[in-house]
């Protein structure tokens, strides 16, 4: 028993000396080398802590058997030792070295030695980390003496190196603590991102909403990898760092070159993304772009899809859809519409114009085509795109609308809206559509004074996927479709009864079906589509819309996708007519001030510069055609008058022929002439622009066949006193 409380005394007295020679927070360098001297001088093992514990107990035992016989000084002494020295081995012997390594960092940055190589002035200790055999130690490739301005400059050096050696490193912790005196001291661990284990984040009992527990199979690329690298803030937002652990206990990758991480844009390329994006250049033009820039990133299209949501999200900032639309609409101060349901409070229809669109409008009203899609938006919700038509042969949109269903009611909010955007002794006369009868209907309700045309293009193609599966022949079928050919583009209304009754009598034993069918279906509305009605209507060419279908095609690749939402779609269309104004706006600078070799000849001297050159190029493959008539005037049809506004063959040989003159700018409509998005005025000497006109055609469309009897009466009666 004395010899066993020796060893305690002793013991105690080593590390009170200890404790004494230990430096405080202001010591010298010379008393932490004193102290790290007497340290080593009585070391405490493992087996000496547990005679220290042993002894201990007994002592504690003994003091109880002998309470009474010892004073309570002597028992306080007593038990105060036992403290001291079961403190001490737990001091001494539980110390991690973790801790030891840390707490060396911290007097390294109090003493402030300069900065040099990261291994200098500091110890690293060995670290008990058991490793696989497999792997790969990549030390050599972390140890350097390089100074870093910056927090991000260590995390981009050690990626970087990283990378380069096909591992992906992240950030493990990251700590910035007091040291007292103001001061503190920032750390940075950057590991393996296999590094750790996985942790699942439900509990055990975790019961789906279903009710049925599912076992999942869970997969991790986490192995507890020990690779790690320190990264220390030495003084002066200087950075050097250290390999704790260089080793990898996994084999590395064959390539990274698809991995996320290392396709990350960096901050200079989120800014070129946004310019681009802001832009409306796609999405593969701007992989290509970052691509051109820097040769060795890893972006995918997918990279690029992620980034423009993200921005597209930040510039919401919190704002509905529905909500960031009107905002972007008043921003470039589109004219919008729209109605609800006041009783759900939710948007039932919603209408967009551009402001330059309603400048071209009001230039070109005559010729409007309406047509609608479906896949442009992940609500299948309907979309509609109203055309117009310039005087250049480029199309523009006039109006974009969402609605909510394909009713009259609808399409009648549609054309009363689009019926602001004109002026009112200035309204189009001709509506092109896809056949939709509602949509007709609603088109005579509005604007009962328009011609409705159908597209003839969907018409072939609803015959063709309708009646073509009824013939096994090709012959058949072929000579089925050229006698219907006939039909439709018959020159006059008689023309059209001969072929007709032609066509009936030819097949209507052969293909019962099919003539039923273009009768009930299409032909109650010749006067829409067939050439011996429409021939004689101011369409200007126009008389189907894959014009419109032709716009379809861009706007669904600048929605990237048909999963797209109404912000994707609102987008597309504002760059889409962005770049149609601009093509608009270049083809009126073109005609105004530029003269192609094909123009240079003397029919068009009083043309040249005052009208379109899709115009002049209309009337050039007309006079070519007077070539390979006769001098009879008679032959020709005067179709191209009536139909474009243009001089056709006869007058153009009157010019060139008779008078020997160039072609006269009064004869050409005033649609071909128009330059400009800024309205011209009206000349009322044009005897077509007359509102009184334009009242008396109204009438005559109303009247019954006795009061046009009467009209025509009166007509004659003026034009003889006159």
């Amino acid at each position: 028993m004395v010899e066993t409380r020796s060893k305690v005394q002793r013991t105690t007295i080593s590390v009170e000396n200890e404790k004494s020679l230990l430096p405080d927070n202001n010591g010298s360098l010379e008393k932490e080398n004193v102290a790290k001297e007497k340290v080593l001088e009585t070391p405490v093992s493992i087996e000496e802590e547990h005679v220290l514990k042993e002894s201990a107990a007994v002592v504690v035992e003994t003091a109880a058997n002998t309470e009474k016989e010892n004073s309570a000084k002597e028992k306080d002494a007593l038990v105060e030792t036992i403290v001291n020295v079961e403190e001490t081995s737990i001091e001494v012997g539980i110390v991690s070295m973790e801790e030891e390594n840390i707490a060396k960092e911290e007097e390294t940055s109090e003493n402030s030695r300069p900065v040099g190589n990261p291994s200098e002035g500091t110890i690293v200790v060995a670290q008990d980390v058991t490793t696989s055999e497999e792997g790969v130690d990549l030390t050599q490739y972390f140890k350097t003496d390089k100074v870093f301005d910056s927090r991000e400059a260590v995390v981009q050096w050690c990626q970087e190196v990283g990378r380069k050696n096909n591992t992906v490193l992240v950030i493990k912790t990251s700590r910035n603590r007091s040291t007292g005196n103001g001061r503190s001291t920032s750390t940075i661990e950057i590991g393996c991102e296999r590094g750790g284990v996985y942790k699942s984040h439900k509990s055990k009992n975790h019961t789906p909403k279903t009710g049925v527990k599912r076992k999942r199979s869970i997969g991790s690329k986490k192995c507890d990898c020990p690779f790690s690298v320190r990264g220390m803030c030495k003084s002066e937002n200087k950075w050097s760092i250290f390999v704790k652990c260089g080793r990898h206990n996994h084999e590395v990758e064959s390539t990274i070159a698809e991995h996320a991480l290392t396709g990350r844009l960096k901050e200079e390329e989120e800014q070129l993304l946004s310019q681009l994006t802001t832009s409306g250049v796609r999405p593969k033009q701007v992989l290509k772009a970052l691509k051109e820039r820097n040769k060795e990133n890893n972006l995918t299209i997918r990279t690029i899809y992620n980034a423009r949501a993200k921005l597209r999200v930040h510039e919401m900032g919190g704002k509905s859809v529905m909500q960031q639309i009107i905002k972007l609409s008043t921003q470039f101060h589109y004219m919008e519409w729209h109605s609800k349901d006041e009783v759900a409070d939710e948007l039932k229809n919603i209408m967009w114009s551009h402001p330059e669109s309603t400048l071209l409008v009001k230039c070109f009203p005559s010729v409007l085509m309406i047509d609608t899609a479906y896949k442009i938006n992940r609500f299948k919700i309907p979309y509609f795109h109203v055309v117009g038509f310039s005087s250049t042969g480029h199309s523009f949109t006039v109006a974009c609308a969402f609605l909510e269903e394909e009713s009259e009611e609808h399409f009648g909010w549609l054309l009363t809206q689009l019926k602001s955007l004109f002026l009112p002794d200035n309204l189009p006369s001709i509506f092109v559509t896809f056949g939709e009868p509602l949509l007709v209907k609603a088109i005579g309700a509005v604007f009962p004074g328009a011609n409705r045309l159908l597209c003839t293009s969907h018409i072939e193609q609803d015959i063709v996927s309708n009646c073509k599966k009824a013939f096994e022949n090709e012959d058949t079928w072929n000579e089925f479709y050229h006698d219907w050919e006939r039909v439709w583009k018959a020159n006059s209304e008689e023309d059209y009864g001969d072929n007709y009754a032609l066509f009936e009598t030819t097949w209507m034993a052969r293909a019962t079906s099919c003539v039923t069918y273009l009768c009930d279906t299409w032909l109650k509305y010749k006067e829409s589509f067939c050439l011996a009605w429409t021939q004689n209507i101011k369409h200007f060419g126009n008389t189907v819309i894959n014009r419109v279908k032709s716009e379809h095609g861009p706007l669904k690749k600048s929605m990237e996708s048909s999963a797209g939402g109404f912000f994707t779609c609102w987008e597309a269309m504002h760059n889409m007519i962005n770049r149609q104004i601009f093509q608009i706006k270049s083809s009126f600078e073109k005609s105004l001030t530029s003269v192609s070799d094909e123009h240079q000849i003397p029919a068009f001297d009083e043309l040249r510069n005052h009208v379109s050159h899709y115009a002049m190029e209309l009337i050039r493959l007309e006079v070519n055609q007077s070539k390979d008539l006769d001098t009879d005037v008679t032959a020709c049809k005067c179709s191209f008058r009536s139909t474009h506004g243009l001089p056709c063959v006869h007058e153009l040989m009157k010019f060139n022929t008779q008078e020997g003159r160039p072609i006269p700018l009064s004869v050409i409509d005033k649609h071909w002439k128009q330059l400009s998005i800024v309205p011209l005025r009206s000349n009322s000497t044009e005897f077509d622009c007359l509102a009184e006109v334009r009242l008396l055609r109204q009438r005559w469309l109303k009247a019954s066949e006795p009061d046009r009897h009467v009209m025509v009466e009166m007509m004659k009666e003026l034009a003889m006193s006159w």
